[in-house]
């Protein structure tokens, strides 16, 4: 008896975190968030292509999207296939990128540059692997420095698939007088 009261807790306590982990993620039926003026939109559109650049209007029928330096497309609301937005990586984020990826490959070049310099066991004497060890001190140096520079000057983003503005959804309104 006592084997099965705690069989059951047991599944409970299984059955209780699965929901809360489900309940924790997003549901299949929710929209991804939408599109707003001045975002940096990627828009699919049946007869339009593909439209990428500023959302500046949003309007009852139509998005107007500027691509570059030129004037603004309109894209029918009916046509629109996907709208994406670009979510811009914060430069922080940037910086770690750039060291994480410049630090190992500075180090592997400039010990890789000190071995060819030292000559391999017979050329290099009394300071065998000296060359190496500088090589990879300033290799490092140099690659978190520069990687540093490039990923926070540069961070880049991602594409997330968003909501058509003032989409297809329902508004409910209560009042009550008092």
């Amino acid at each position: 008896m006592i084997g099965t009261s705690h069989r059951r807790q047991t599944l409970r306590a299984l059955v209780a975190a699965a929901l809360a982990v489900c309940a924790a993620g997003p549901l299949a039926a929710q929209a991804g968030p939408e599109a707003r003026v001045g975002d940096e939109v990627r828009v699919s559109a049946s007869g339009a292509g593909t439209v990428r650049g500023e959302l500046v209007l949003v309007r009852n029928d139509s998005l107007y999207v500027r691509p570059g330096a030129s004037r603004a497309v309109a894209v029918p609301l009916a046509a629109v296939q996907r709208i994406e937005v670009r979510h811009r990586r914060v430069w922080v984020l940037g910086v770690f990128l750039g060291v994480g990826i410049g630090a190992p490959a500075g180090a592997a070049s400039g010990y890789l540059l000190g071995r060819f310099a030292e000559g391999g066991p017979r050329g290099c004497g009394d300071d065998c692997g000296l060359l190496p060890a500088m090589g990879t001190a300033g290799g490092l140096l140099a690659g978190t420095v520069l990687g540093a520079i490039i990923g926070g000057s540069s961070p880049g983003g991602r594409w997330v698939p968003a909501a058509r503005p003032g989409g297809d959804g329902v508004a409910l309104s209560l009042g009550t007088k008092l």
